[in-house]
């Protein structure tokens, strides 16, 4: 349950082996990780199907993670499909029914902070079952995290649910400083948008510079251009210049108060847009703010997102950045996949499961950070780590 690879990778890099990927029918992420086994190692295996089929990899398992869909409590769903009793949630189940089986000394999945806030039940219903089936002295804890305040560039804020069999802490990192979206991504402002490999043309920034590859090359360097993009092209000669952090009915709002119209292409939509006074719902296209921390990457993200300063959509290199990809985390292999400018924002940042990992590591070595959590009776061991802390 890896999409994008973010965790996957984040994990490698906290000092773990990959023994193994599992994943329903379909394998949805699987791709990106074949792509990436000069980062990921050469030694797992990939298991797709239906989870009661899914195989013990042998020998001690001292961790399990994952990234089960957040669909049932993400706020992008409809009310309708959210809840604990969402369907989308068998999931988790199947995660927590993998973690019985195998028995690690740490278990984690990431999700929305809604699994958190309005669905506790199904959280402490994973953990209970967990303790009933396995008679380990499993505890559970809630990490509630924000890949800002683990030295990431995106205002991200999320929840680990993590069961242990061994004591876990983790430690609050220290920053050098926030960084923006301009410092993850300004450096590949001037390249050409294209899928194949090209030099850096410009330094990185400080946040930047560790992402650089080896070989100096950037591929999929490349932006999607969709229907909803080519009739926001096509207000800008007369709704004059689109500013930071403008929605695109803002712009259209715009270009029929001086007009009095809209573009040809926008013709099915004229009527009912100035019914409403161009409401246009809330995920709508927008430019992004450089100067600022980068928003969330979501599912669809990069097909959502004005880049900072060029009329055209951010790239999948762009996105890739944004997320805590090196750029030696190879894209043009995988350029064929219709889905896979949608799978950047269903991951998690690489950084955030990389911090993670790194203290579940620590921990099983016997070294978990002081951070072990405040106690509540009504909602459990609660670790918070959402504020960055700038030195």
């Amino acid at each position: 349950m890896g999409f994008a690879g973010g965790f996957t990778l984040g994990t490698v890099q906290a000092g773990f082996e990959l023994a193994g990927k599992i994943e329903m029918k379909g394998a949805f992420g699987a791709p990106n990780c074949l792509a990436n086994r000069h980062l990921l190692g050469d030694k797992w295996e990939l298991q797709e199907g239906d989870p009661s089929t899914w195989e013990h990899p042998g020998g001690d398992v001292h961790y399990v993670f994952g990234n089960p869909p957040c669909s049932g409590f993400s706020l992008m769903s409809s009310k309708g499909f959210r809840g604990v009793d969402s369907p989308i949630n068998h999931c988790m189940w199947a995660f927590a029914a993998y973690v019985e089986k195998t028995k690690p000394l740490v278990a984690a999945f990431e999700s929305v902070t809604q699994a958190f806030n309005q669905g506790r039940s199904l959280m402490e219903g994973l953990y209970e079952k967990l303790i009933a089936n396995t008679g380990l002295p499993y505890q559970l804890y809630h990490v509630k995290h924000n890949n800002l305040a683990l030295g990431g560039c995106a205002i991200r804020q999320r929840y680990f649910w993590v069961v242990a069999r061994i004591p876990f802490g983790v430690e609050h990192p220290e920053l050098r400083a926030t960084p923006t979206l301009w410092d993850a991504i300004g450096d590949l402002e001037d390249l050409g948008t294209t899928w194949e490999a090209q030099p850096y043309r410009r330094p990185a920034s400080w946040w930047a510079q560790p992402a650089r590859s080896e070989s100096g090359a950037v591929d999929g360097h490349f932006w999607h251009k969709t229907p909803e993009f080519g009739r926001a092209l096509d207000l800008l000669p007369q709704a004059g210049p689109w500013g930071t952090r403008e929605i695109i009915s803002t712009v259209a709002r715009r270009h029929y108060q001086k007009t009095g119209t809209l573009p040809e292409s926008w013709g099915f939509k004229i009527d009912k847009l100035v019914e409403s006074d161009f409401k246009m719902g809330f995920h709508q296209l927008i430019r992004w703010d450089g100067a600022q921390p980068s928003r969330v990457i979501t599912g669809g993200g990069m097909m959502q997102v004005m880049h900072p300063t060029r009329d055209r959509l951010l790239t999948h290199r762009e996105v890739a950045r944004i997320m805590g990809f090196p750029d030696d985390w190879r894209v043009r292999p995988l350029r064929g996949r219709s889905n896979l400018r949608l799978t950047w924002g269903k991951g998690i940042p690489v950084g955030s499961g990389r911090w993670l990992s790194t203290w579940v590591r620590r921990s099983i070595y016997g070294t978990p950070g002081s951070i072990t959590g405040s106690q509540d009776d009504k909602i459990g061991t609660v670790i918070d780590v959402t504020q960055p802390k700038v030195r």
